[in-house]
């Protein structure tokens, strides 16, 4: 190994080991019933590379699909993240990969200030003659400025999103475990007075659960967010407060590092 390839890798904290990460990973790839095999590695950017080798023997596994970015792993890289990473405890970076090893993570670039080096070493600067070629030639008006004023109006304009299929309309073949855990969850959120989300599920999916939710009474399910971000949320009619004991507290780590 080269000194420069030597000082990209970046020394894991302390606070951050392989044993904790392998342990929860290992925990929650169970408790999901996704077998599941780790192999770690030290990325240079200083994170640590996480390779999810998914066995996939008995079936393909809900939200995995070889090849492709899964939504589902980045989720429990999320949680993974907010459980090592406490506070008042060195940080780092746990990125994972499905089948392989993910990509170093690119660094964003730095801010430049508002004054730029000119090609002869000023700051950039514009003197009045180069700011305004009008200036310099006595008796011309200045041009019309109508293309201007449109070009900044238009800069300005939102882009239009296109408008959310309703999952409704859909008729999926029937998936008999997919209503199950429809009418379960609806019917929890209608007892217990808890709102529900579920993601990482296809179009066809989230159509089967919003007709099985509809069938449930004393809540609504609705489908909410675009793209992979859409998710299915049973909404009791009447939603019970929770007691502060079973409040989780609330670790703002984020202004911690803008501190």
């Amino acid at each position: 190994m080269s000194a420069e390839s030597a000082a990209a890798v970046v020394a894991a904290p302390p606070g951050v080991t392989r044993p904790q990460v392998e342990a929860l990973l290992g925990d929650v790839f169970k408790l999901m019933e996704y077998p599941a095999k780790l192999d770690f590695k030290d990325m240079p950017d200083g994170s640590l590379g996480v390779a999810v080798h998914f066995d996939a023997a008995g079936g393909e596994l809900p939200g995995i699909t070889p090849g492709k970015r899964s939504y589902l792993v980045d989720c429990v890289q999320f949680w993974l993240n907010k459980v090592v990473n406490r506070p008042n405890v060195p940080r780092r970076w746990v990125n994972l990969g499905v089948n392989a090893f993910p990509e170093p993570r690119q660094q964003q670039p730095q801010q430049q200030s508002g004054e730029h080096a000119g090609p002869n070493g000023s700051n950039g600067a514009k003197t009045p003659a180069a700011a305004s070629p009008a200036a310099a030639a006595p008796g011309k008006k200045d041009a019309p400025k109508k293309d201007e004023k449109k070009h900044e109006e238009k800069k300005h304009e939102r882009p239009k999103r296109e408008a959310q299929a309703d999952e409704r309309t859909f008729k999926p073949a029937p998936d008999p475990r997919i209503t199950a855990v429809a009418k379960s969850l609806a019917e929890k959120s209608a007892k217990h007075g808890r709102v529900y989300a579920v993601m990482a599920l296809s179009g066809d999916q989230r159509a089967l659960m919003l007709q099985a939710g509809d069938e449930v009474k004393g809540q609504k399910t609705k489908a909410e967010g675009e793209g992979h971000w859409r998710r299915l949320v049973f909404v009791p009619d009447k939603l019970t407060p929770i007691s502060k004991k079973q409040v989780m507290p609330d670790y703002d780590d984020e202004g911690d590092e803008d501190e």
